[in-house]
C-alpha cells in the first residue's frame, strides 16, 4: 500500500508565492493578465528574466528553467510555486529536479497541462500538489474558478466536482493522480511515473489531438495496463480534439473515441469533468484521497 502523501500547509491572503517557466515561452499579455488576478490575493514574486526567456519552443535552456524550480523549492518564505504557462519541456529537465529538496518545507505546486510531469515528480517526492490553472490561463477562467481555487489552496474544503456524466456505473476511492493524457501517457515505462497509480482515481484531459490519436493514447494506457491497476477514471475537457476537415472521412468524434475505448472498462467511469483547456478548469488537489461517485455524478475530497 502506497503511503499517504505530504500535504504542503495551507496558504493565507498575503503570502509569498513564485512563479517560475519550466516549459514553454511566455505570451506577455496573457500572463500579465493573469499575474494581475495573482497578486490581487498573494505576493507575487517573478524575475521576468527568466520568466520571459526564450530558447526556440523552450522558456530557456534546461539547466535554467532546472534551476529556477530547484531554487524555488528551497527559497525562504515562499509558500507556494506557480507555472506560469504550460507548452513542452519539463519531460527535459525530470532528471534535473532536486526531488529531495522539496520535502523539507514542502510548498504548494500549482500547474497542469505539460505540468503534468512536475506534478508527478512531486508524488514522487512524497507531496501532494495541484492540478490547476496556470498564470497565462488565469485571466479567462470564471470568478466561480478562481474562488475553487483559492479554497483549495487555502486549506479550506471546496466544493465537489459535479454534473459529471456516467459511463460505466460505480463508486471509486483513492488517490487522485493524472493530468493530460499525451504527457501522462509519456511517463510510462520511466521512473517518472507515480507509484500511487495502484488503486487511484485517474482524471484525464488533451487539447488538440484528432480522435484517432485520443484513441491511440488511450489503447496505450489500458495496453499498459494502467486501467486495471486504477479505481475509477474522471475524464474533463478535450479542447480542439476534431479532425480536421481535411483528414480521415467519417472519423468518430472524440467523444465517440472516450465511449468506446473507456465504455468497456469494468471501474466506475465518468465523462464531462470541468477541468483542463477550455472555458473551465477547476483545481484538482493531486494525490489527495477523493471519492468518485458515478451514480451521483460528483468526484468529492475524502
Amino acid at each position: 500500500m502506497v503511503a499517504p502523501l505530504l500535504t504542503p500547509p495551507p496558504l493565507i491572503p498575503g503570502d509569498r508565492i513564485r512563479v517560475v517557466a519550466p516549459s514553454g515561452p511566455v505570451p506577455e499579455d496573457r500572463f500579465e493578465a493573469g499575474l494581475a488576478i495573482l497578486r490581487s490575493r498573494y505576493d507575487v514574486l517573478v524575475d521576468p528574466d527568466h520568466v520571459f526567456a526564450r530558447q526556440g519552443y523552450l522558456a530557456g535552456s534546461d539547466e535554467s528553467r532546472a534551476d529556477d524550480l530547484n531554487a524555488a523549492f528551497v527559497e525562504a518564505g515562499t509558500k507556494a510555486i506557480w507555472m506560469a504557462r504550460g507548452g513542452y519541456g519539463l519531460t527535459r529537465i525530470l532528471p534535473l529536479i532536486n526531488a529531495a529538496s522539496m520535502r523539507p518545507s514542502p510548498k504548494a505546486v500549482v500547474g497542469f497541462s505539460d505540468g503534468t510531469a512536475l506534478l508527478a515528480a512531486c508524488a514522487i517526492a512524497g507531496i501532494t500538489s495541484v492540478h490547476g490553472p496556470v498564470v497565462t490561463q488565469l485571466g479567462d477562467l470564471s470568478a466561480e474558478d478562481h474562488q475553487h481555487l483559492w479554497q483549495l489552496l487555502e486549506g479550506q474544503r471546496p466544493k465537489p466536482l459535479s454534473e459529471l456524466k456516467p459511463l460505466t456505473q460505480g463508486r471509486a476511492s483513492g488517490a487522485l493522480v493524472g493530468g493530460n493524457l499525451e504527457m501522462f501517457s509519456r511517463l510510462l515505462g520511466t521512473p517518472y511515473l507515480p507509484a500511487a497509480l495502484e488503486g487511484a482515481v485517474l482524471f484525464l484531459e488533451d487539447v488538440g489531438e484528432r480522435p484517432y490519436r485520443i484513441d491511440r493514447l488511450l489503447t496505450h494506457l489500458e495496453m499498459a495496463g494502467v486501467f486495471s491497476a486504477v479505481s475509477g477514471v474522471v475524464m474533463g475537457e478535450f479542447i480542439h480534439c476534431f479532425e480536421p476537415t481535411s483528414g480521415m472521412v467519417d472519423s468518430p468524434q472524440v467523444q465517440d473515441v472516450l465511449r468506446e475505448r473507456l465504455g468497456r472498462l469494468k471501474i466506475p467511469v465518468a465523462l464531462g469533468g470541468q477541468f483542463g483547456h477550455g472555458k473551465r478548469n477547476r483545481a484538482l488537489p493531486y494525490g489527495t484521497r477523493v471519492v468518485l461517485d458515478v451514480g451521483k455524478g460528483v468526484l468529492q475530497y475524502e
